[in-house]
């Protein structure tokens, strides 16, 4: 029998325990209003916690918030009515997810069975109650003799995201059992058969024996008990799977039901129930592919690190972590990692209701001494078999690290290892590893370990951009060819096991101040209201919303790199991103595209169905040299298929040239007729030459996409090119009524004082401009906040309407042709203007910056430009930009608006000017 003990409790917190305070339960003591509405710790990763004054500007801000051993007590006479018979038998509670928890009934402290962190807690309290006893909870989130550097700057307990909350959750309850009854069971599926393992609890000697039916099984199990003595004991027998059972698989939650009975000699049921399950095999090949069935997949990820500001906490129930799963499944996920965290029961049964593969870790980052600390080797350790045991049941659950970014000393690294051998003999349905980016990869991998995911391997990456900078998609000129077959053939030379990319992306956006509204729970966005009020006092606002969405259509592009540089990496079996959700914390990271309530920002860029084009199972790959031409060359480029699919791809691949500004088909051609694209392969179909000679149709310079589609199929992949005019380009000259400079000398202002025009173009070097910025192509790494290394840009804000544009096809935001100039620096000017191109800055500075801006000034005209154009002519797109300045500058077109102040680009040259 089981009852429910939810309800009304008494608290009190440690050191007040004189003032009588409510709470409901489930609940924490947040969205109960108890705590302080002052008082803020704030994790330093390494430093341990400080106490600081709320609100902050660099996290959500919790609107209570307590620290220390909360006690949550109640009398049980009222639940217990009608339960008194059930008082001479077994008597357990349950907890489901809580903090270090306690317990004491009628005073008397109760050891918990198990619990963790990460699993429920459970206590026996039989003899211990009465019809009128009062339970007394201890929850305790200040973790006292606890791995307690690990576990508060983990996503378990960090208030980063979902805060350190302190509370019970979930179901709690109270039941009763006989003296025998099974205390877990665990079925096991490895290819035809299922190995099923429980585990029998009694109090004494104990004969009987359990059966087991399912539809998945070919005939009934049946286990015969024989145990001596009492104790927890542990049974096993294997079955076989009928021949036609339906596989569990990516996408498709075919689940099973096991229904059990615990009987005693005499054939009289002391314990029933049904267990649900799916039938599936989870693993790597000979070639170290990750397999699932025995198929090759490709792992498409996302980091959840427990964003949930309206209450603080992960939700409990089956029904909102369905929809959390299909929020997920639309972006093109199929594999959710669980950022140093373990998540609910529920978020597993979502996922295995709809074939979507998890994996959990441990509550743990600590990258300085990882289980070298006080406690920390026993805790983990214990925390590592409930989850195994805990979850065993779920085939979602599919892998697991021993946490984020750990790095320890040789005796905290040989406890690593020590615990992934011991998960694996405890579950080899499954696979395991010592961590998530361990060492930040600098240390490589460890052959123990399952499975490797890293940014890195060595000094090499397994990503196109990190922490300043680095990496491939801002320091090499574009293309659509790069892959990691490099990195991966060094790792392979010691290592066959999987390989995939670890926090993938990290692509910033500004703030959507649309979400603001959505806040009405346990935490407060002040940082970005902070934000909102500054773009609002520098004279942004009104424009916001299309510098976001020019940030958020780079970021996506970014993304589609990072994804198809590795489908295009044999070697690897995937990546996990970081991420399709703003991190409310860490200074901000608004990497999103959706916002921290999981919802798609408000922006064309962030509908899901653009970003599960190329995040998806079976794509196209054009492995274009580069993506800017001019019309006396060809387009010549192999073509691969990404197959991760179920099923081989056969038939017709065809390919098309399209002028995007009408739509205009200018070829279609046939790749490939008879294909055969086999499943978890990537296959070389052909090559595509196509002749620009006639792109043109009479234009300069014009944007084409190549489409390359499976013939009655909703498979393709789009790429843009850019195509100019080589005549066009060919006599880079500076008009004859324009004044080119590349110092804002004497002679600018004689000329501007005789209405005349100045093209004023510095060097792109701090030299020349003494107030601007070094930028680059991308949008920032995470935030400027976090890592203070960058200097801000985010991409430029492109007035695409403008004139001067003409002959140079754009978008409103940077993409592949602006990749040179988008590298150069950028000028900080006094004061915001109106700009032809706006680098638009992080949320943290919104410093007024432009890359090309014009104006009238004293009774001239002028047109700045900080790209260095000059410096860049080897690139057509470079040239082109170029002879569009000079056609602009140098015609009745120009005529600038705004007007400035001789010293507005004098003060340009200086330092700090803003």
């Amino acid at each position: 029998m089981k009852v429910d003990i939810s309800g009304v409790y008494k608290v009190c917190l440690d050191g007040e325990c004189g003032k009588e305070l409510v709470a409901q339960l489930p609940g924490s003591l947040d969205e109960n209003k108890i705590g302080s509405v002052d008082d803020i710790l704030i994790t330093d990763q390494g430093k341990g916690q400080k106490k600081a004054k709320g609100p902050i500007a660099t996290r959500l801000t919790r609107k209570f918030s307590y620290y220390g051993k909360a006690y949550y007590k109640r009398d049980l006479s009222e639940v217990l009515s009608g339960f008194e018979d059930e008082l001479n038998k077994r008597l357990f509670i349950k907890v489901e997810r809580s903090r270090s928890l306690f317990l004491k009934v009628d005073g008397r402290e109760v050891k918990a069975l198990r619990g963790s962190l990460s699993t429920p807690y459970l206590f026996e309290i039989t003899g211990l109650l009465k019809k009128d006893s009062t339970i007394e909870f201890i929850c305790d989130n200040n973790y006292e003799n606890m791995p307690r550097a690990g576990i508060i700057y983990s996503s378990t307990a960090t208030d980063e995201t979902q805060t350190n909350w302190n509370g019970l959750l979930g179901e709690m309850s109270l039941f009763s059992k006989e003296s025998a009854y099974a205390q877990k069971l665990n079925i096991y599926p490895k290819g035809n058969t299922a190995e099923i393992e429980v585990v029998v609890n009694t109090d004494k000697a104990f004969k009987g024996s359990l059966v087991l039916n399912s539809e998945a099984f070919a005939s009934k199990a049946h286990i015969e008990l024989d145990l001596e003595g009492a104790g927890a004991f542990t049974v096993k027998t294997s079955v076989a799977f009928k021949e036609d059972v339906r596989r569990w698989d990516e996408y498709e939650g075919n689940l099973y039901s096991c229904k059990w009975s615990l009987l005693d000699s005499k054939g009289t049921e002391l314990d029933e129930g049904t267990e649900t399950f799916g039938v599936r095999d989870f693993g790597y090949d000979d070639e170290g592919r990750l397999t699932i069935n025995g198929r090759r997949f490709f792992l498409r990820g996302e980091a959840n690190c427990a964003e949930f500001p309206e209450t603080g906490h992960a939700p409990m129930d089956v029904d909102s972590w369905l929809k959390v799963m299909e929020k997920y499944k639309f972006y093109g996920i199929n594999c959710v990692r669980f950022h140093s965290h373990c998540p609910v029961e529920a978020a597993f049964v979502a996922g295995d209701m709809l074939g979507i593969m998890v994996q959990p870790e441990l509550s743990h980052w600590n990258p300085n001494d990882a289980f070298i600390e006080e406690h920390s080797r026993d805790y983990y350790e214990k925390e590592l078999k409930e989850i195994i045991k805990e979850y065993a049941d779920h085939p979602s659950f599919v892998m697991l690290t021993l946490g984020n970014e750990l790095g320890s000393d040789i005796a905290g690294t040989r406890a690593m290892i020590e615990l992934v051998k011991m998960a694996k003999d405890l579950d080899d349905t499954r696979l395991f590893a010592w961590g998530s980016n361990v060492f930040y990869g600098e240390k490589g991998f460890n052959k123990d370990s399952d499975f490797y995911t890293s940014m890195g391997f060595y000094k090499d990456m397994l990503r196109a951009t990190s922490p300043g900078m680095i990496g491939f998609l801002n320091n090499e000129y574009p293309s659509a060819d790069h892959d990691f077959s490099k990195v991966t053939a060094d790792i392979r030379k010691d290592y066959n096991k999987p390989i995939f990319g670890f926090e993938v992306g990290q692509y910033e956006v500004l703030p959507d101040f649309h979400e603001l509204e959505d806040f009405k729970g346990v935490t407060t966005p002040v940082n970005l209201r902070l934000v909102k009020e500054h773009a609002e006092k520098v004279g942004i606002l009104d424009d916001w919303d299309k510098y976001v969405e020019a940030t958020g259509e780079l970021s996506r592009l970014c993304y589609r790199e990072e994804v198809e540089s590795v489908l295009r990496t044999p070697a690897m079996s995937g990546l996990s991103l970081l991420g399709i959700q703003d991190f409310p914390g860490q200074g901000t990271a608004l990497v999103g595209m959706m916002n921290s309530h999981l919802e798609p920002k408000k922006y064309d860029f962030a509908k899901a169905e653009k970003f599960r084009a190329f995040f998806r199972e079976t794509l196209p790959l054009v492995l274009l040299p580069k993506y800017t031409y001019t019309d006396d060359e060809r387009v010549e480029a192999t073509v691969k298929i990404a197959n991760y699919g179920k099923v081989p791809l056969e038939g017709t691949f065809k390919v098309k040239l399209v002028d995007t500004a009408d739509q205009k088909v200018i070829l279609e051609d046939t790749i490939c007729e008879n294909s055969n694209c086999k499943v978890g392969e990537l296959t070389e179909i052909g090559t595509i030459d196509i002749s620009l000679a006639e792109a043109l149709g009479g234009k300069k310079a014009v944007k084409l996409e190549i489409i390359v589609s499976l013939e009655n199929t909703d498979i393709e992949n789009t790429y843009p090119i850019w195509v100019y005019q080589k005549e066009f380009l060919r006599d880079v000259q500076v008009p004859d009524n324009v004044y080119e400079t590349r110092t804002f000398d004497e002679k600018a202002i004689e000329v501007l004082k005789n209405g005349g025009i100045v093209y004023f173009s510095p060097d792109s070097t701090v030299d020349a401009i003494p107030s601007s910025i070094k930028c680059q192509f991308s949008p920032d790494f995470w935030c400027a906040d976090m890592f203070k290394e960058q200097e801000g840009s985010m991409g430029q804000l492109i007035n695409k309407e403008h004139p001067i544009f003409k002959d140079f096809p754009t978008d409103s935001y940077s993409q592949w042709q602006w990749w040179p100039m988008a590298n150069q620096r950028a000028f900080i000017m006094p004061q915001y203007i109106t700009s032809i191109i706006t680098e638009m800055d992080s949320y943290m500075y919104l410093r007024p910056m432009s890359m090309l801006f014009e104006a009238k000034c004293l009774k001239g005209k002028v047109l700045a430009s900080s790209m260095g154009l000059h410096n860049l002519l080897e690139h057509p797109e470079a040239r082109a930009l170029l002879m569009n300045i000079y056609r602009y500058i140098s015609s009745d077109e120009f005529e600038p608006e705004q007007e400035i102040d001789i010293s507005f680009i004098q003060k340009i040259m200086l330092e700090n000017n803003a």
